[in-house]
C-alpha cells in the first residue's frame, strides 16, 4: 500500500508499483487526504487498506481473487503520508482503531520516505514493527535537520522498538521519489529523478522480499557496503 504526500497524487508512484507488480506483488496506491494533517492521512491509509481487502475479489472481474495475502501487508508512505502510515499503525496498537479485514499483526513492514513528524513520537510510533526510513541528503523540503520539529524524521527511527534501518541517499531531493513533484533538491552532485527511482525500485524490492517473504539474502542490499555491493 503506497500513501502519497501533501500536494502529491497517487499516480505519481506508478514507477514503483509497476516494478513491484512485475515481481508478483499486489500494489495498491490511493488518494491520500493529507491536507488537513496527519490524522486524516492515517485514516485514509487505514480505510483504504480495509476497503481494498473487502472488495478485492470484485475488482476487474476477480482478476486478483486468491492473489492477495492479507496477513503480509506492507505500508509505504511519502512525506505526510510517510508519517501517516506510522500514525496509522500507532492508532491500531494504542487506540484500538477497528478494522474489519486486518489487524496490527498483519502489517509486516512500515516504510517512510522523507516523512514529516508533526506529532510527538508517542502518537506517531512504529512500536515493535519492522521500520524502514528512506531519505535523501539533498532534500530541500523535509530535510531531517534541526531547523524545525516537523522535519526531524530521525525521531521516528529513534522511537522504533523493533528491527529498523535507514537508507540515506546522497544527491537526492524530496520529490525525486515521485514522478512529478517540484524540484527541491539542493547541493552538489545531484543524481536526478530517474537514477533515484532506479535505486528506489531496487531497494524496495529487496526490502519487501526480506520482510514479507523472509528472504534473508535480500538483506545484503542493506548490510553490505554500497561501494562494494550495489543493487543497480
Amino acid at each position: 500500500v503506497i500513501s502519497h504526500g501533501n500536494g502529491h497524487d497517487y499516480l505519481w508512484y506508478d514507477y514503483l508499483g509497476e516494478h513491484l507488480a512485475s515481481h508478483g506483488y499486489v500494489v495498491m496506491t490511493h488518494q491520500n487526504q493529507t491536507g488537513p494533517g496527519i490524522e486524516t492521512a492515517s485514516t485514509t491509509t487505514l480505510e483504504n487498506t480495509d476497503q481494498f481487502l473487502e472488495y478485492v475479489d470484485e475488482l476487474d472481474d476477480g482478476a486478483l481473487s486468491g492473489h492477495v495475502d492479507s496477513q503480509r501487508i506492507v505500508w509505504i508512505g511519502h512525506s505526510r503520508g510517510g508519517e501517516g502510515v506510522v500514525r496509522a499503525y500507532d492508532r491500531l496498537v494504542d487506540e484500538g482503531y477497528r478494522t474489519d479485514n486486518y489487524d496490527p499483526t498483519d502489517i509486516v513492514l512500515i516504510s517512510s520516505i522523507a516523512p514529516t513528524i508533526f506529532y510527538e513520537v508517542d502518537e506517531s510510533d512504529p512500536h515493535d514493527k519492522t521500520y524502514h526510513l528512506f531519505a535523501g541528503a539533498a532534500d530541500g523540503d523535509v530535510t531531517g535537520g534541526p531547523d524545525a520539529d516537523q522535519i526531524q524524521y530521525f525521531r521516528l527511527t529513534s522511537a522504533a522498538d523493533g528491527v529498523k534501518q535507514v537508507t540515506y541517499l546522497q544527491g537526492v531531493g524530496h520529490n525525486e521519489f515521485n514522478c512529478c513533484g517540484f524540484d527541491d533538491a539542493t547541493g552538489p552532485d545531484l543524481i536526478g529523478r530517474s537514477t533515484t527511482q532506479e535505486v528506489a525500485k531496487s531497494y524496495y524490492l529487496a526490502l519487501i522480499r526480506a520482510y514479507a517473504d523472509q528472504h534473508q539474502p535480500s538483506l545484503d542490499f542493506f548490510t553490505r557496503r554500497a561501494d562494494t555491493f550495489r543493487p543497480y
